[in-house]
């Protein structure tokens, strides 16, 4: 019940900011010239809020969240599952089976891309030269590191990146100022909010609804001194 009411007085909508901005024109930029987009980024600036809103807008792109225990057989299964394409057979045959049903046109999105090991990097690296999809890869900073490889071993595959949107550690207070105001419907604490937040996306969205939630456990209304208590309670 007080669930609802926080929702209500707090919007967690998706807001486009600059950040998302340059995020949905690299993945565009992907899917339309059928490329190799890179989005990077701290944790908590909104990538995924991001490509979840292209995928709302596009339904027909696969999109991979990657497991930390994602194995080549693994992305290989998500990718015929996503295509609703037979799932069982060794790598091989899963990866001609999706080489065949992929065409230019389609679109890969891989969220936490870091996370996939130099082989299933390969596979992708494999399957766009095959089938000319595009394909975003997201994730944070060291998936950079990752696709230049340890020995060179992925330069086919980073030399084939069209598009790299790298978002930093922090957003810009104009990008905070935008969800400050949509999350509480007010401008009056978007210095402070900035200030709090250390421009992380994830970290002023905690800070609004643990606000707002305060002010009502407290049957006050959000002022600045109850933003930065809160703030106090929140781990760095």
């Amino acid at each position: 019940h007080n669930d609802k009411v926080v929702e209500r007085r707090f919007n967690s909508e998706f807001v486009s900011t600059h950040a998302a901005e340059r995020c949905l024109d690299a993945i565009a930029i992907a899917h339309i010239e059928g490329e190799i987009s890179v989005v990077v980024g701290a944790a908590g600036l909104g990538k995924t809020k991001a490509l979840k809103q292209y995928v709302e807008m596009n339904p027909e792109t696969i999109f991979i969240e990657v497991e930390p225990s994602c194995s080549p057989k693994v992305l290989l299964k998500t990718l015929c599952q996503q295509l609703g394409i037979n799932d069982v057979g060794l790598n091989h045959d899963l990866f001609t089976r999706i080489t065949n049903k992929l065409g230019e046109g389609r679109l890969i999105i891989v969220d936490e891309a870091e996370l996939l090991s130099t082989k299933s990097l390969e596979y992708i690296r494999r399957i766009h030269d095959l089938t000319k999809c595009g394909v975003v890869l997201a994730g944070m900073p060291r998936l950079i590191v990752n696709l230049k490889g340890k020995y060179g071993e992925l330069a086919q595959l980073y030399s084939r990146v069209g598009v790299c949107c790298d978002l930093g550690n922090a957003l810009v207070a104009e990008d905070v100022a935008l969800l400050a105001e949509k999350g509480l419907g007010t401008d009056e604490f978007n210095e402070l909010l900035f200030k709090v937040s250390k421009g992380n996306a994830r970290r002023l969205n905690k800070l609004m609804r643990g606000a707002v939630r305060l002010a009502e456990l407290n049957k006050r209304t959000l002022d600045e001194a109850l933003i930065s208590r809160y703030a106090e309670m929140l781990i760095n």
